[in-house]
């Protein structure tokens, strides 16, 4: 029987990989376990285990093999990087995130949304999830390089869409040579590779001069060499524009059918702004506008699960975790979860 599940929970995961989590979930409750060839799979369904890995037990649990092996893509990013080493990049990169500096950014992304929404025509059809992910890539291009070169958007999203497409092979632990076998894979890498080289080499704009590129050429001989400011732009830019379009869709998605919050969305805008752009003071006055935003991250976040390796042998609530095993986390599942929230699967902004 184990064997059994362990073949329908993998159909599952190929099929719908949320829903064979909850299934999981369901069935065995807050620490659920599945044997995949030789290696033992653990999914943590219960805030305080997952703050055992996440927090009180972190020393002993590295970033699962996917984000490891995700460095073919991303290189040695922030998003790959481990232990000291992550530290250090991450203060590194900490000025480029404080409250002021989030603040310049706001007129350009002010313009490039206004300038992305004349386009559309009354009446038309739109693919949300497409012009989110064009209008968050053009945004990512203008915080992190200080311009967007004609074509850099269109060519930085065919690359992420067969990336994406074939980033399951990117995950199996195959030597290059059979990568090599699916020249997509090597030409949307190049393609990403010879954009990024490009927008490296920009002149210093006076946008440039505050964007995040800025901040790593001037770390440049201290901490970053080339081939890492390669790395952390790539990862900027694929991880952070990809999450916001998604959520921005689902957004859209969740307004369309639920009319009673749409009304009081448009109320709120209308009252603070009026016909003006956001200001970083408007911004903290739209609290409903918040409300809809957290509540879509809960019903549908864009990062559905994260996993981790285990380094030593350890324990998390009574459970025995061998050295070497994964564990997976999934705000998906908790946040469907009734135990945490009320009515999990109704859609209530009200609930922030």
């Amino acid at each position: 029987p184990h064997k059994k599940t362990n073949f329908r929970f993998l159909w599952n995961v190929f099929r719908n990989p949320p829903e064979a989590l909850t299934e999981l979930a369901r069935e065995q409750g807050d620490i659920a376990h599945v044997r995949l060839r030789k290696r033992d799979l653990f999914l943590l369904n219960h805030p305080e285990f997952i703050e055992q890995v996440l927090v009180k037990q972190q020393g002993n649990f590295i970033k699962g093999p996917s984000l490891q092996r995700a460095r073919i893509i991303l290189g040695e990013g922030l998003l790959t990087s481990e232990g000291g080493e992550h530290l250090m990049q991450r203060r590194t990169l900490q000025p480029a995130f404080h409250r002021q500096r989030m603040e310049e950014y706001l007129p350009l992304m002010n313009e490039n949304t206004l300038a992305h929404l004349s386009r559309w025509t009354d009446g038309a059809r739109v693919d949300m999830s497409d012009e989110m992910m064009r209008l968050t890539l053009n945004i990512a291009l203008w915080s992190f390089f200080g311009s967007a070169p004609e074509g850099a958007a269109d060519q930085v999203g065919k690359s992420m869409q067969t990336l994406i497409k074939l980033f399951p092979l990117a995950q199996l632990p195959l030597p290059e040579s059979v990568r090599s076998l699916f020249p997509s894979f090597s030409k949307a890498k190049a393609s990403l590779s010879a954009v990024t080289e490009a927008l490296l080499k920009n002149p210093q704009s006076e946008h440039a001069q505050r964007a995040l590129i800025h901040i790593l050429k001037e770390n440049h001989s201290a901490q970053f060499a080339d081939e890492q400011i390669h790395a952390h732009v790539l990862t900027f830019l694929l991880a952070g524009h990809e999450t916001t379009a998604l959520l921005l869709a689902w957004c859209c998605d969740m307004l369309a059918h639920h009319l009673e919050v749409q009304i009081k969305l448009q109320a709120e805008v209308d009252a603070v702004l009026g016909d003006r752009f956001p200001t970083p003071d408007d911004i903290q006055k739209l609290s409903y506008t918040r409300m809809i935003v957290k509540e879509t991250l809960r019903i549908r976040p864009p990062a559905w699960a994260m996993g981790r390796q285990a380094i030593h042998d350890c324990e998390i609530g009574g459970q025995r975790i061998p050295a070497g095993s994964t564990v997976l986390m999934s705000q998906w599942v908790t946040h469907h979860d009734s135990r945490f929230y009320d009515a999990p699967h109704l859609f209530r902004p009200e609930r922030w």
